[in-house]
């Protein structure tokens, strides 16, 4: 690469040409908004830099050199081309900027932690469209990871798998842990629940052939207590915890509020009124756009999406 160039400077380029078109360093000094001493010594020291004479000064008036002119004649259909450039590129900005990609998670309830965010945001910024889809939590991260998705709205227990793959999130709702247990389950007449109620029991997680996310979070929880948790069985995805869990389970399985569970009367949903959980919004932090960043200032935790 030549730098025979590196020592000028885009606004000298400008102010040689300026100076060029308007055969003067008045009429030039003028359209810059610049004295015209500053314009003067601008083209002198550009003239010095390239080791070239660019104009030939009388008392009067000025004339381009011929090796001035060559450069004003390249130079000036560059400048138009650099800024051509930049419009198209700013452009392309200020479209990508305008639409954020917000996936959602498949078996959670946006109406109890997204649409009142999403309508808060389109209040403070009706610029900016979300386009919003909904997909498993694999895929959500994948795509997160691809950068098909600004950002996704998963489960809090999956923060242990997100921080692995470099991502960063932050709270989107919160509310009171939720416990699953058959109807005939001993502690299915309670109104309530704590951890003390449950410490002794048997779980059942969300994960794939081993330890994921779920019983990370799990554990996490039992710590204070110096108690392992005891897991029986673990299911795929939520929609086997949706269609195969039994009345007959003796297990119970910690959900959060946002669970898209089906009504069922065999199966009864009880708050962990000392625990917390919920949805937390996810997004690569190498992800620069200013609109994405206004989105995640609006977020803050909610209860139920109030």
């Amino acid at each position: 690469m030549d730098f025979s160039l590196a020592g000028i400077s885009i606004q000298q380029i400008i102010v040689f040409l300026c100076v060029a078109e308007y055969e003067g360093f008045a009429k030039a000094s003028d359209y810059l908004h610049m004295t015209q001493s500053a314009v003067s010594k601008s083209v002198a020291k550009m003239e010095k830099e390239l080791g070239i004479e660019l104009f030939q000064r009388t008392t009067r008036e000025i004339h381009l050199t011929e090796a001035g002119r060559i450069l004003y004649h390249d130079w000036k259909e560059q400048v138009r081309a650099m800024h051509d450039s930049y419009i198209r590129a700013a452009s392309l900005y200020a479209e990508e900027e305008a639409v954020l990609q917000i996936g959602l998670l498949n078996t959670a309830r946006p109406e109890r932690y997204f649409w009142n965010l999403e309508e808060r945001f389109k209040k403070e910024y009706p610029g900016i469209q979300l386009e919003l889809s909904s997909e498993y939590m694999t895929d959500l991260e994948n795509k997160l990871l691809e950068g098909k998705y600004d950002a996704i709205m998963v489960p809090d227990f999956e923060r242990f798998a997100l921080e692995r793959k470099g991502l960063v999130w932050k709270w989107a709702a919160c509310s009171n842990a939720q416990i699953m247990m058959s109807e005939n389950h001993p502690l299915a007449k309670k109104s309530s629940l704590t951890m003390g109620d449950i410490i002794y029991e048997e779980f059942v997680t969300l994960e794939h052939g081993k330890k994921g996310s779920h019983q990370e979070d799990l554990e996490e929880r039992f710590q204070p207590y110096h108690v392992e948790p005891k897991i029986r069985s673990r299911y795929k995805n939520a929609y086997e915890i949706q269609y195969l869990f039994r009345k007959d389970n003796s297990v119970i399985l910690m959900v959060d509020d946002y669970f898209a569970f089906p009504t069922r009367n065999d199966i009864v949903q009880i708050p962990l009124v000392d625990q917390k959980n919920g949805i937390i919004c996810a997004w690569n932090p190498n992800n620069q756009k200013e609109s994405l960043q206004k989105f995640i200032r609006m977020l803050r935790p909610t209860i139920n999406g109030e």
